[in-house]
């Protein structure tokens, strides 16, 4: 386990089993999830749901984020409902109490602890202003792991931010976010135009990262480039979609001077360049919790601008949520639709695979 990990491990799937504990749905486990937003997590117990399983939240008294099973071996009482002592909680129920290595310390009126009474903890770390959380084998977490932004907290890049809920299983939202053709006809008031309909979508992996994208050359700006840019005139615009299986998103988008050439240094001194992030934590099979933030390259201090792009990307979000949310509820009523492939879907195809193949792996089943 990486050093500074908070949660102390207990043998991996040891407080998945057992009465009420239920089949764990088809998820990848060892990866990192985002659980909250840091601001969130305080001195109070706060429940969430990742993976189809409840945890609980909190900070001890010296400040690191502690994330318990929320669930009680005695009786399943939720923790959450019980209170704070100190770094450890005590059960609303009948007082037994757990430090955060998930450990019971205390049983009201025995001085005998049984060895059965310990809740699991998962190892947390706090990047980017959220809270993550690995839901995996707890001596593979390495924080490492948790993709490099090295523009996050540099002056020259502003930052805006939010949350969405998807009633939506978390793959539908990945296979969106590789999509780059959706864009036109989904987001034609805000991040699309009708330029991109036809050029052609690229799809590339590089390891656990899958990278979908298109140049669309010497064209009209899109509605939210020629409001935050000034620029009319043509312009040449890149739109590439990366993923790191199996779902932490981030969108290149930007435009600059037609024929300048291609480099990160030039998308840099551009007139507009935003770098969209979201990191997406399965809640259920049907449901997901959507932690996003946007960089930017220009107005970086601008408050007005850091309100008007969360709106905005938030009513991006909500275009999508809309149509995510539709298709997930014909699929609950007819299970065994199966979708007919066009070639834009590439990347979603291929990032299915990959994600089928960390699954595998977790099972120990071969290759495919």
């Amino acid at each position: 386990m990486t050093q500074g990990l908070q949660g102390v491990a207990v043998r991996f799937g040891e407080a998945a089993a057992g009465p009420g504990s239920g089949a764990q749905a088809p998820f990848v486990r060892n990866a990192w999830y985002a659980a909250a937003r840091a601001q969130d997590v305080g001195r109070q117990l706060t429940a969430r749901q990742i993976l189809g399983q409840r945890l609980v939240l909190y900070r001890t008294e010296a400040g690191p984020a502690v994330a318990l099973l929320d669930r009680c071996p005695h009786r399943f009482a939720p923790l959450s409902l019980g209170r704070l002592q100190g770094d450890a909680i005590e059960c609303g129920y009948h007082g037994m109490v757990y430090d955060c290595s998930g450990a019971c310390v205390r049983v009201p009126a025995q001085t005998r602890v049984p060895e059965a009474a310990r809740v699991r903890a998962f190892p947390t770390v706090e990047r980017y202003g959220l809270v993550f959380v690995w839901m995996g084998e707890p001596a593979l977490a390495d924080a490492e792991q948790i993709v490099a932004i090295p523009q996050y907290g540099r002056p020259e890049w502003g930052v805006s931010r939010g949350y969405s809920h998807f009633a939506s299983n978390y793959q539908n939202i990945t296979d969106n976010l590789v999509d780059p053709a959706h864009t036109s006809f989904v987001h034609a008031t805000t991040i699309g135009n009708a330029a991109a309909e036809d050029v052609p979508i690229s799809t590339e992996t590089h390891g656990d990262t899958l990278t979908v994208g298109r140049w669309i050359a010497n064209a009209a700006p899109v509605p939210v480039i020629a409001r935050y840019s000034g620029v009319t005139s043509n312009l040449d615009r890149w739109q590439f979609y990366h993923l790191k299986a199996p779902c932490t998103s981030w969108v290149d988008f930007g435009a600059f001077a037609p024929g300048s050439p291609r480099t990160e240094a030039a998308k840099d001194a551009g007139p507009y360049r935003v770098l969209s992030y979201a990191f997406l934590t399965p809640e259920t099979e049907r449901s997901t919790h959507y932690y996003w933030f946007q960089l930017r390259n220009f107005a970086p201090a601008d408050v007005g601008v850091t309100r008007e792009f969360e709106g905005l990307y938030q009513s991006v979000f909500d275009e999508d949520r809309v149509l995510l949310e539709a298709i997930q509820r014909l699929e609950d009523e007819e299970p065994d639709l199966k979708p007919v492939r066009i070639a834009s879907d590439a990347g979603l195809v291929r990032l299915r695979r990959m994600v089928q193949q960390q699954l595998d792996a977790e099972r120990g089943a071969p290759p495919t």
